[in-house]
């Protein structure tokens, strides 16, 4: 495990007001999964140990999307997840594009099953038991079917109420990221599933320090406007964690065997 001292990007504290999270409200945001339930596992386990470090406190466990794909345990996370929130254990999830592309790709469109098998879908097929190859073969309308068929209603209907967003006072955290210029409540699905560059190289206040994964980065990208917690955990064995509560600021990772230690790095302004 890596942490880093709650602190922000070079300046910021001299020129802006600290950011905070909503009162009494701690939250553990998690970074795209990707079928790597292997990891999850691991950082719960640090999650815990983190949390009984410090003061009881009202904790959200806040996955940013994307927990599907790529990755051998797709159907796996989904299960988890799912228990986790009929317990009421305080977990949220929102949609990521992969999960957009499943729920696509159920409905039949062909163009969005294309782009899914050919990014990862393939392990979330074989989760939940179909054969990517006889997937292939079929017509739109039959991978549909195999989709409903397998992955089931039950799962579909979840994804479909996924969230898009949470709000947590200074904080917004959404899968890919907002379009500039455009206010926080008039975001579009589209934007917040999917956008990359626009918002990536926007030096632009949001209202919000915006949190999210989605665009994959070698280490944490943390600026005055957006904190990137996607550090590839399919192919780099790193699931990365940001603990937040007022206006504390922390990191946790836990790697696996070959991976790179990780580093927090202040993107470019």
């Amino acid at each position: 495990m890596w942490r880093k001292p709650a602190s922000l990007a070079g300046g910021i504290r001299r020129r802006f007001k600290l950011p905070s999270t909503a009162p009494g409200e701690r939250i553990y945001a998690v970074g795209d999964l990707h079928g790597r339930l292997d990891l999850l596992q691991d950082l719960l386990k640090q999650l815990e140990l983190d949390a009984a470090d410090r003061e009881s406190a009202s904790t959200t466990l806040l996955f940013l999307g994307d927990i599907i794909d790529r990755g051998p345990q797709s159907r796996q996370l989904v299960e988890l997840i799912r228990r986790s929130q009929a317990n009421g254990e305080g977990v949220v999830l929102l949609c990521g594009n992969h999960e957009e592309l499943l729920l696509a790709s159920a409905a039949g469109n062909a163009m969005a099953q294309n782009v899914w098998l050919a990014n990862g879908g393939d392990a979330t097929l074989r989760s939940f038991g179909t054969a990517p190859e006889l997937f292939a073969a079929g017509s739109p309308q039959e991978r549909g079917t195999m989709i409903r068929q397998n992955v089931g209603g039950a799962v579909l209907d979840w994804l479909r109420s996924l969230p898009l967003c949470y709000r947590s006072g200074d904080y917004y955290f959404c899968h890919a990221g907002v379009r500039p210029g455009v206010s926080l409540e008039a975001q579009e699905r589209a934007d917040l599933l999917w956008i990359r560059d626009e918002f990536l190289v926007s030096k632009a206040w949001h209202g919000a320090v915006v949190v999210h994964g989605h665009s994959e980065a070698d280490t944490v990208e943390e600026i005055h406007n957006r904190i990137n917690i996607d550090t590839g955990a399919y192919r780099t064995g790193i699931l990365t964690a940001m603990g937040l509560e007022g206006t504390s600021r922390w990191f946790i990772s836990t790697e696996d065997a070959l991976a790179p230690p990780l580093e927090v790095r202040e993107a470019a302004r």
